[in-house]
């Protein structure tokens, strides 16, 4: 198993090639030596190529890392992956190879020293597969719903029905926020937070009888 299989597996597959194979190289010599290793499987696998075509955001290729921007952070010890499609903030890792599946860190959009970072993600895997989940859940089937109150329990429950999948901190599509919380399993479930506060709650489910039953369940309003 390769460090962002689930990633892959809802991007519909990896596959290897010789132009990222030859990027990453000019890559790894500028900045001397092997990218952490689960980023560089992200990039030599094709994880980039599977993302970009469908994140809303503007999501860093291997084609780019010869570019401009992506230099000025890697002067500074870190890879640019992502930037917000209305240039609120930018997503980085840290080049080094010192832990194979390092975290990925939130930035404000301008600054290239990455002193403002603040922890989004555990780890790149996780940043990888929240990133692949996410664009799929919104470009899929759901309802939604927006600043609404979160029952004090609400979260509980879910992890009572659904599978808990990673969380992610400081950003929410198109928000600031505490965390994104994510479920999975006979539905599919994200709901954004900020204090007792859903910024937004999107749920996608086999019935209608399910999404409105779940949206009870946190607080939104059926049929949204």
């Amino acid at each position: 198993m390769g460090w962002n299989e689930a990633a892959y597996e809802i991007l519909g597959g990896s596959d290897e090639s010789a132009e990222a194979r030859d990027e990453l190289a000019v890559l790894e010599g500028w900045i001397g030596g092997a990218l952490p290793e689960s980023v560089r499987e992200w990039y030599l696998l094709g994880g980039d190529r599977r993302l970009a075509p469908i994140s809303s955001n503007l999501v860093t290729q291997t084609r780019d890392f010869t570019s401009r921007t992506v230099s000025r952070f890697l002067d500074n010890g870190y890879l640019l992956l992502e930037t917000d499609s209305q240039h609120c903030c930018r997503w980085v890792v840290a080049v080094s190879a010192a832990h194979g599946d390092p975290p990925v860190y939130l930035i404000d959009p301008d600054d290239d020293t990455c002193t403002t970072r603040s922890r989004y993600a555990d780890t790149f895997s996780d940043y990888a597969f929240t990133a692949s989940w996410d664009a799929t859940l919104w470009k899929g089937e759901l309802s939604a719903d927006f600043d609404h109150p979160l029952p004090p329990d609400a979260l509980d429950r879910l992890r009572l029905r659904l599978t808990v999948l990673p969380t992610t901190h400081g950003w929410a599509m198109n928000r600031g926020c505490d965390a994104v919380y994510r479920f999975s399993g006979p539905a599919k479930v994200a709901v954004a937070v900020r204090g007792s506060t859903a910024l937004w709650s999107a749920i996608a489910a086999p019935s209608t009888a399910r999404r409105d039953a779940l949206a009870t369940l946190i607080g939104a309003t059926p049929g949204g």
